[in-house]
Formats: C-alpha cells, structure tokens, sequence
C-alpha cells in the first residue's frame, strides 16, 4: 500500500511539473527548470562506484536528456543524470524518482 501512495505522489509530481508542456521537448526543460529551482545542490553522489559531487543539472545543447555536472577532485565531468546515484534531501530524491519514472515513459 505504501508503494502505491508513493507512485500516486511521484505521479501527481509528473503532471505537476509537464501541466504546461507540449511535447517531450518542454517537458524535458520543465524537468531542468524544477531542477534548477527546487533541487538542493551540490549534493553527494555515484557514478560507476566513485565518490562525486553533483554541482548542477540542466540541459546540455545536443542532449535529450539531463546533464548533470560533478566534480571529482579538481575535475568536473557532466555526465547523464539518470547514470548517477544522488543521496540528497528527500525534495531531491523526489524529483530524481518523477524524472526517472518521466524519462523510462518518453
């Protein structure tokens, strides 16, 4: 039952945040737009089991799909954002878990 509320509420976010959209498009830059407003970055994060800092998300001219720029000592990297693990706030995993769910759909 809790899994099902949590879908519900990951869900709602979707529609929250692509009411406006038409198209993948805008929904994308919807997605990069609530990133950039709501997410607490830098937070720390994975990628293929090393340790990084993501510093930002956005779009990247090029790419459908978020970018996500990190750093690993004095190197940053911008690397697919859905091949990052992030341990973040809550308010941050939330919108990580509607943009994956978003991003499997497209």
């Amino acid at each position: 039952m809790a899994r099902q509320r949590r879908d519900h509420d990951i869900d709602a976010l979707i529609d929250e945040i692509t009411v406006d959209c038409y198209g993948d498009d805008e929904e994308l830059s919807a997605f990069a737009q609530v990133f950039e407003e709501r997410a607490s970055l830098p937070c720390p994060g994975t990628v293929v089991g090393e340790r990084v800092e993501v510093l930002a998300v956005a779009l990247v001219p090029g790419r459908r799909e978020l970018v996500a720029t990190c750093q690993r000592g004095p190197r940053r990297y911008r690397i697919a954002l859905l091949d990052i693990e992030i341990q973040a706030d809550p308010a941050t995993e939330r919108l990580l878990a509607a943009y994956r769910r978003w991003a499997a759909g497209t």
